[in-house]
C-alpha cells in the first residue's frame, strides 16, 4: 500500500500557525496528545483515562452517525464524505473502514494531521491541511460533512455554513456533533467568561480568543434541524446515556 502522506490545499498563515501552537499547548495541557497506540483505538479508551465519559458519549455519536452515513449512501456508487476539524483523524479512519466511501480528514493542526496520516493508511483516506474559510476546497463534491467537536473553532458560523454548502453535491448534508449551543445571548456571553477563565487557568489565556460559541437560534437561521430533538433522544440525554448536545442537520439544495 502506497504510504499515506499529508497533502497542504492552503498556505499556512502566521495567523493560522499561533492558533495551532495555542491549540496544541492546550491539549497538551489537558493530556488529550495521544500516544500512537491511544489513538488507534479510539473511540475506545481505557477507564483509567480522565475523559473516559466523554469518549463513551463521543462513541456512542459517532455511532449513530455511522449508521445515518449507511442510509444516506444506500444505492450510490459514490460517496464522500469531509471530516471537518478532524483533529488526529480517528473518526474519518474509521468512516473510511467502508471501503467504498471516499473520506477526507481536514483540519488546520499540523502534528495531529500528520501522526493520523502516518497510522491510518488506507487508500479511500486523505488527510489534507485545509482552511475551509478560504474557498481552497473542491466545489459541490462532498455528500456529507461533519463537524464534530469543532464547529467552536469558526468565529462566524452564519458564513461557514453559507461556504460549506458550496462544497455539497445536490442533497448533499451538514452534521454538527458533539459542540455546545447556547439558548441566548444571555447565556452565550457567560459562557464566553467560563471559557476565559478555563483557559486562564490551564495557563493558556490566549486559546479564549480562538474559541467560539453559537446559539441554538445562528442554527436554526441556517435551517438546521436537530436529530436530538425527539424524546427519545431527550430521555437519554438526561439520563447522560447521550451527550447533552444538539446533533444539528443542514440540507443543501
Amino acid at each position: 500500500m502506497k504510504k499515506q502522506t499529508l497533502r497542504f490545499i492552503s498556505r499556512p498563515t502566521p495567523f493560522l500557525q499561533e492558533k495551532e501552537r495555542l491549540y496544541l499547548e492546550v491539549r497538551r495541557r489537558e493530556g488529550r496528545l495521544l500516544s500512537d497506540k491511544d489513538l488507534q483505538q479510539l473511540p475506545d479508551v481505557d477507564a483509567s483515562n480522565p475523559n473516559n465519559r466523554e469518549w463513551r458519549w463521543r462513541r456512542r455519536s459517532f455511532g449513530r452517525f455511522l449508521a445515518c452515513c449507511r442510509r444516506l449512501s444506500a444505492g450510490r456508487e459514490q460517496f464522500r464524505l469531509l471530516d471537518l476539524g478532524c483533529g488526529n483523524g480517528w473518526m474519518a479512519n474509521r468512516l473510511a473502514e467502508n471501503p467504498a466511501w471516499e473520506v477526507w480528514a481536514t483540519d488546520l493542526n499540523v502534528p495531529e494531521l500528520e501522526q493520523g496520516a502516518r497510522l491510518f493508511e488506507r487508500p479511500n483516506l486523505h488527510f489534507v491541511y485545509a482552511d475551509v474559510m478560504q474557498g481552497d476546497m473542491p466545489g459541490q463534491y462532498f455528500d456529507v460533512i461533519v463537524l464534530a467537536a469543532s464547529v467552536q473553532y469558526f468565529s462566524d458560523f452564519a458564513a461557514l455554513i453559507e461556504t460549506l454548502l458550496k462544497l455539497l453535491k445536490t442533497g448533499g448534508e451538514i452534521h454538527i456533533l458533539d459542540s455546545p449551543f447556547y439558548k441566548n445571548e444571555v447565556e452565550r456571553d457567560a459562557a464566553r467568561q467560563r471559557t476565559a477563565a478555563y483557559y486562564s487557568r490551564v495557563g493558556v489565556p490566549e486559546m479564549a480568543d480562538y474559541y467560539h460559541h453559537h446559539i441554538h437560534q445562528d442554527a436554526k437561521t441556517a435551517g438546521a434541524v436537530d436529530l436530538n430533538g425527539h424524546w427519545g433522544a431527550v430521555v437519554l440525554q438526561k439520563t447522560k446515556w447521550l451527550p447533552p448536545f444538539p446533533w444539528y442537520r443542514i440540507r443543501g439544495a
